[in-house]
């Protein structure tokens, strides 16, 4: 029986590939469709073609841009690699530049920043002497990704390795060649290349509002706050109904540290409520895009099984039900999820009107960047078909879910709830971490009672910042313990952990967030304290000065009893 499914299945291989030149010339003119902007069309195409038959590398290649210029980057990330693995079985390293290059261009577009770093660094070494070019269109988006990470010097170096006059005199050269001029904080060379970019732009006929922003950030830097203004009036101008929720973000944003640093701290507020409808704008869009790269994934899944019932029908047909229903239910699930979440989200943002500044703009982030992160996850395991896990993640991320909307909406919750909602973000993280690690809470001593209300989101943070940034890769035994302490009328929550510590953490990236959740949390600390009229605190401390490897976090939680429980 298996020689006799080996000989059908080699029939069945060399008749798809035989047939495959009468086919490809029934396909319409790629580059001709790719060139009149019929993108959706490609992508209808060859996704058809895929059921029938391997797709060529050019082929691949030209489905692979079609889905980034529709805004599906996943699916696009998923073809970029098959037609690298291709390129490596086949030793095909002119196709192979090509390919790296589609890859680089989804993982920035997906804002995998440190990663895209990563993979950038580790391809440069396949780009031969003679793939110079494929190498220059590399560095556009090394470049950048290097920006986005705050690597600044890093970036300008890399740009510099363009060196190709006609790619140096490209709008997107010289743009992206300012930003990285202003992180070094070269401004007036930096002026000079946005202006340039913006002429070049006016001739061709482009939108200029973002070049237009970023001439307002140097004057903002410069402190000419005139020429800041005059230049965020026209960026917004110039704004068009094609233009990215990003960019749109990235004008206000300027906008409000232009009145932050002017002390007009009534057009910053109002700023910041635009930012806020951006920011759930930019949200719902994302989470479509999630649920549409899913049902992409899935629509995949069918092609495969397409193929494979031409082998063993019978084997097929019960596997193509198992994965429908599994992947249905899961994508109803995820769906109502996601409905309930933006239901909560939108209620919350209403009801929250005298929160600081920082703090309003914090929390229009974090939540957001959360679900992305978990619905990524979901996808992944999807993806491989580990239902069983999927199905536990699942179920461990609702339960969290309900909770962070439960208790934002509440400017005091139970000490217990909090306690609980950290322990399921923690067993997510381990869930879909490499580095495993133990996670303890203890109460060192007995409680004054069972309802102690705290401020919520006081020790998540903490906790995340010793799980992304305290150990190091393939670390071992790695331990986290969250100690709960009541003493002379003072309510104290330990956290340590026997990681890298904070004095031996290089990372610039990683200590700028670092730092910026203790000051955040800091400051809202000192304005419940005074509401509370109590003594709190939060103390970062390296464990080497105790001879102990790690990180010691001492917060001191203002609480209330709630005497009517």
């Amino acid at each position: 029986m298996g020689k006799t499914k080996h000989i059908f299945t080699s029939l069945f291989l060399f008749f798809t590939i035989t047939s495959t030149f009468s086919q490809s010339e029934e396909i319409k003119d790629l580059p001709q469709l790719f060139k009149d902007r019929e993108y959706q069309e490609v992508i209808d195409i060859l996704s058809s073609e895929d059921e029938k038959r391997e797709l060529s590398l050019d082929e691949l290649f030209y489905l692979t841009k079609a889905y980034g210029r529709m805004g599906q980057y996943s699916n696009g990330l998923v073809y970029a690699e098959r037609m690298k693995n291709i390129c490596l079985a086949q030793k095909d390293t002119t196709n192979l530049v090509r390919a790296l290059n589609l890859k680089a261009e989804n993982v920035i577009d997906l804002g995998r920043y440190e990663i895209g770093v990563k993979f950038c660094e580790e391809a440069s070494t396949v780009f031969r002497t003679q793939d110079s070019l494929e190498y220059q269109k590399l560095c556009f988006k090394w470049g950048m990704m290097l920006y986005h990470t705050q690597q600044f010097k890093d970036a300008y170096d890399v740009y510099n390795k363009i060196t190709h006059k006609p790619y140096r005199e490209l709008s997107l050269f010289t743009n992206n060649y300012a930003l990285t001029l202003m992180g070094i904080e070269k401004w007036d060379e930096a002026l000079k290349y946005l202006k340039k970019s913006i002429s070049l732009d006016n001739s061709t006929g482009k939108n200029t509002s973002i070049n237009l922003s970023n001439m307002a950030n140097i004057y903002i830097n410069l402190k000419q706050w005139k020429q800041a203004e005059i230049h965020l009036d026209s960026a917004v101008k110039s704004l068009q109904k094609g233009n990215s929720l990003i960019a749109r973000k990235a004008i206000y944003n300027n906008y409000f540290e232009l009145f932050k640093k002017q002390n007009n701290i009534e057009k910053a507020m109002f700023t910041l409520d635009e930012i806020e409808k951006i920011n759930q704008d930019i949200f719902n869009q994302k989470v479509n895009e999630k649920l549409q790269a899913l049902e992409s994934a899935n629509s995949s899944k069918v092609s495969l099984t397409k193929k494979v019932k031409v082998i063993d029908d019978q084997l097929q047909l019960s596997q193509r039900q198992m994965l429908w229903g599994a992947v249905i239910s899961l994508l109803l699930i995820i769906g109502l999820l996601t409905t309930l979440f933006i239901y909560k989200y939108r209620n919350i943002m209403a009801a929250h009107e005298n929160v600081l500044v920082e703090q309003k703009l914090l929390r229009s982030q974090m939540t957001p960047h959360f679900i992305f992160n978990s619905l990524s996850v979901l996808q992944g395991m999807i993806l491989n078909k580990e239902d069983r896990k999927a199905v536990s993640y699942l179920s461990k991320f609702s339960k969290l879910l309900r909770l962070i909307l439960e208790n934002s909406r509440e400017k005091l919750v139970q000490l217990e709830d909090e306690l609980n909602a950290v322990q399921h973000y923690a067993d997510l993280q381990n869930m879909r971490s490499q580095n495993q690690f133990t996670y303890t809470l203890t109460f060192k001593n007995k409680l004054p009672s069972q309802n102690i209300l705290i401020p919520p989101m006081l020790i998540q943070p903490f906790v995340e910042n010793a799980i992304e940034h305290g150990f190091k890769k393939d670390f071992i035994n790695a331990k986290i313990d969250v100690d709960i302490l009541f003493k002379d009328n003072k309510l104290t929550c330990i956290i340590s952990d026997n990681g890298i510590g904070v004095d031996s953490d290089t990372n610039k990236s990683n200590s700028k967030k670092k730092s910026l959740a203790t000051k955040i949390t800091s400051e809202r600390l000192k304005i419940i304290s005074r509401e509370f009229k109590m003594e709190s605190g939060v103390h970062v401390q390296d464990r080497q000065q105790f001879n102990e490897k790690g990180t010691l976090v001492t917060l001191i939680l203002p609480y209330k009893i709630n005497k009517d429980a």
